[in-house]
């Protein structure tokens, strides 16, 4: 159990990053925006027996940075154990997943360092590809595409993703678990709310 909380942890943390870089929506006026708040929702499954059964965590460190102009993006998100857990029944098995997989106390954060490929502010679309680090290792041509919208508060933007991660990508065993198979899949949903940098 405690694996497979470790293997959501990495693939969630790189999918935030990902998703981070895509913000489109509205006519975004501000030439560079920050990272306000965030969370990451991502979502193991487990099988056993034939059945399936999702393992949920959330991740709610998150920084990051938006420059419109230069198109870029980069965005780091903390997964040590106060940051990044399983929720639930599952949540005895943090412990073993930040220290077997996610090894977090040498990889303490996930880091994404991105270029916006397009963003329609007519529907708040937006693509983005770069390079997503996760336990030390680093992949590269990661996209995603995510929808930015006005910020519920008035002020800024929100940026709102889903997409799956391969752990295998991350050099992060995928848990042995006796009578039960865990996916090397994890999915990923993001929220950011994305403010001016000013």
């Amino acid at each position: 159990m405690k694996t497979q909380n470790k293997f959501f942890g990495i693939v969630s943390l790189i999918g935030f990053l990902a998703y981070g870089s895509l913000s489109a929506g509205p006519t975004i006026t501000e030439s560079k925006l920050k990272v306000d708040s965030g969370k990451m929702l991502f979502t193991l499954i487990k099988t056993m027996a034939g059945t399936d059964s999702k393992m949920v965590g959330l991740a709610k460190q998150i920084s990051g940075n938006v420059d419109m102009k230069a198109k870029t993006f980069e965005i780091v998100m903390d997964i040590t154990l106060d940051s990044f857990a399983l929720d639930g029944q599952y949540k005895f098995a943090n412990d073993r997943m930040h220290e077997t997989y996610l090894e977090s106390a040498k990889f303490a954060t996930a880091n994404y360092k991105g270029t916006i490929v397009s963003y329609d502010p007519a529907t708040g679309k937006a693509k983005v590809s770069g390079k997503m680090t996760i336990h030390g290792t680093t992949k590269d041509n990661v996209e995603i595409e995510g929808v930015v919208t006005s910020s519920e508060s008035g002020s800024g933007y929100l940026l709102t993703a889903g997409f799956k991660v391969n752990l295998n990508d991350f050099k992060i065993a995928v848990p042995d678990i006796k009578l039960a198979k865990v996916s090397e899949i994890v999915e990923l949903k993001i929220k950011l709310e994305l403010k001016s940098a000013k």
